[in-house]
C-alpha cells in the first residue's frame, strides 16, 4: 500500500503539471489568420462538398471537405494564415464546380479592424430546379492560429 507522503506528493506534483500546462497553452502565441465557414442551408439534403481558396498563381492557401447533413449542418471559423493574398474560392458541390472570387475591398464590411480578419460564409442550396447553389459572403471576425 503506498504511503501517505507518497499520494500526498503524485496528487500535488499532477495538480502542479496540470497548472503549467494550462499557463502555456493560455500564453501560446497566436497568428491572426482569414477563416471559412460552411453552412447546409437545406438541413435536409446532404452533400459532398469540398472548398479550395488559391492565391493570384493558383497555389492553394485552404483546402478542406466536408459531408454537409442535418447531423453535420456547419464547420466554423476554419483558418488559414492571413499572411496569404486570397483570391479564388473553388467550391464543389456533389461534382458541380463554383469558383469566386475572394471579397476584396468592394464589400462595405471589408477592410477589417484590427485585430478582425476577413473571412467567408459559404451556405450550401439548392435552387428551385433542385440543383446545387453557393451562396457566399464576406464578414470580419477576430479568429487566430497557433
Amino acid at each position: 500500500m503506498p504511503s501517505l507522503t507518497r499520494r500526498v506528493f503524485l496528487t500535488g506534483s499532477s495538480t502542479a503539471l496540470l497548472a503549467a500546462g494550462g499557463c502555456s497553452v493560455l500564453n501560446a502565441p497566436s497568428t491572426p489568420a482569414h477563416w471559412v465557414t460552411v453552412y447546409l442551408g437545406d438541413r435536409e439534403e446532404v452533400h459532398e462538398v469540398s472548398i479550395a481558396v488559391q492565391n493570384g498563381s493558383g497555389t492553394t492557401l485552404f483546402e478542406k471537405e466536408y459531408r454537409l447533413s442535418d447531423d453535420n449542418e456547419a464547420d466554423e471559423d476554419a483558418p488559414f494564415p492571413k499572411s496569404t493574398d486570397p483570391e479564388a474560392v473553388v467550391v464543389t458541390v456533389d461534382g458541380t464546380r463554383f469558383e469566386r472570387q475572394w471579397p476584396g475591398f468592394e464589400r462595405p464590411e471589408l477592410p477589417c479592424d484590427s485585430p478582425n480578419s476577413a473571412g467567408i460564409e459559404v451556405w450550401i442550396e439548392n435552387g428551385a430546379d433542385g440543383a446545387p447553389t453557393v451562396r457566399m459572403k464576406a464578414d470580419c471576425q477576430h479568429v487566430t492560429m497557433n
